[in-house]
């Protein structure tokens, strides 16, 4: 079970943490993420390093953190985050911060894999991973996913289809070439699509 604290609850993270515990009912948090850096964001997470040491919470992530943020953030906290959540995607890839992130020991989850509202059948209907998937008898969302895992990078695509659950969890059959990697690679626009 994961939740987020939102920076318009840094200044009181106490009670956005009590709340999300209440709201959950179980007695505890899996994760807790900070949305995104903002005011008070190093004050909300050592609450949260506490909650942690409390055995309220069980580990912490950041959600939206780049380079830059993190190079500041990361000296003025104990606990390393377990979880780095950013948008990538073919056409937004981040190839500097995920081995940046990666290099730390910090998992890289990605949220839009599939490009988000209003870009997913732009990407789906990409040529080139159209061409991949054809190759693979796969779907071009099952090539998206599995370009991902090939790189080291959590998935979390989002759907209430059932066909589509069970499409996007099939991603072990095939393996990506190097030059299917490399192929996607070149997609890279710097293009991100939601702003937080």
């Amino acid at each position: 079970m994961i939740t987020k604290i939102y920076p318009s609850q840094f200044n009181d993270p106490e009670t956005a943490i009590d709340m999300a515990l209440e709201k959950l009912d179980i007695g505890y948090i899996d994760m807790m993420l900070l949305h995104h850096p903002g005011n008070g964001d190093v004050k909300a997470y050592k609450t949260m390093e506490r909650y942690v040491e409390e055995g309220k919470i069980h580990s912490l992530g950041l959600s939206n953190w780049y380079v830059e943020e993190l190079t500041e953030f990361l000296p003025q906290i104990t606990i390393t985050p377990a979880l780095v959540q950013n948008e990538i995607h073919p056409y937004y890839q981040e190839q500097e911060v995920v081995p940046f992130i990666q290099d730390k020991g910090i998992a890289v989850q990605c949220w839009y894999p599939l490009g988000g509202r209003g870009y997913t059948s732009e990407l789906l209907g990409d040529e080139t991973i159209k061409s991949i998937a054809e190759a693979h008898g796969v779907s071009s969302a099952q090539v998206i996913l599995r370009w991902d895992l090939q790189r080291g990078i959590v998935v979390i695509p989002g759907s209430g289809n059932p066909d589509h659950i069970k499409e996007n969890l099939d991603l072990f059959g095939f393996e990506l070439t190097e030059d299917e990697m490399e192929q996607i690679s070149l997609l890279d626009r710097g293009e991100k699509h939601d702003w937080y």
